[in-house]
């Protein structure tokens, strides 16, 4: 966990936390307004970086209390750089793998991009469920699984040790954990994947036909129920 702390630390740093919102927005928006969050309800999300899908969450429904949580402290200080006091929201550090909320403290988890990073994946998403209130449910999204095949080579150029699943893999992974209704479906960008001469290489979107190829795979989206 330590180099996934000292990564997402330098890419704030590095002002990375703002390509990260942007690149991700739009699938992010896609979801939580398919989530129908309604007005109270209290939301976590799990490896909120700079805070931009917390507050998201937050102005989705009157009254909803978001909170973000993340491993990576400069992440956390951004969130707090960037939060605005009309909203609900807060930003707490803390790792996938013990949470410290008391039982059933949540009604809905959310995760972008973030949790396919973790150490122990059966504990983080064991942690999701014990968070959950019965009835609560959890969205997950992942651009880095085995069928988007322009993703694999990101582990190596990062130097990461991630987790990487298969579509099918994933639903298992949350049954396993005592999640019902699990079902998986691919979110597609609605902007495209941008023109050629827009186009800036990182390393992990290295050519123009990279990120076309992620692009027309999708962002991988898993929800899970937990039982009444």
């Amino acid at each position: 966990m330590s180099k996934v702390v000292e990564t997402f630390d330098r890419w704030a740093e590095e002002g990375r936390d703002a390509e990260l919102e942007r690149e991700h927005s739009d699938v992010a928006r896609q979801v939580i307004a398919a989530m129908q969050l309604r007005p109270g309800e209290r939301v976590l999300d799990l490896g909120c970086g700079n805070g931009w899908a917390t507050r998201l969450i937050a102005q989705a429904s009157p009254g909803v209390q978001a909170i973000g949580v993340d491993a990576a402290p400069k992440m956390i200080a951004r969130a707090e750089a960037l939060h605005s006091l009309t909203i609900r929201a807060r930003y707490e550090l803390g790792t996938f793998e013990k949470l410290d909320f008391k039982d059933g403290h949540f009604d809905r988890v959310f995760s972008m991009e973030a949790l396919y990073y973790a150490t122990d994946l059966a504990q983080a998403i064991r942690e999701c469920f014990r968070v959950l209130k019965p009835g609560g449910s959890v969205e997950t999204l992942v651009d880095y699984y085995a069928e988007s095949t322009a993703s694999e080579p990101w582990a190596g150029v990062m130097g990461l040790a991630l987790q990487r699943l298969s579509e099918s893999g994933w639903k298992r992974a949350f049954e396993q954990a005592g999640f019902v209704a699990v079902t998986t479906v691919r979110v597609i960008d609605s902007r495209g994947p941008g023109a050629a001469h827009d186009f800036r290489a990182d390393e992990c979107e290295p050519t123009h036909a990279a990120k076309r190829a992620l692009h027309a795979a999708g962002t991988l989206r898993v929800r899970a129920e937990k039982a009444q």
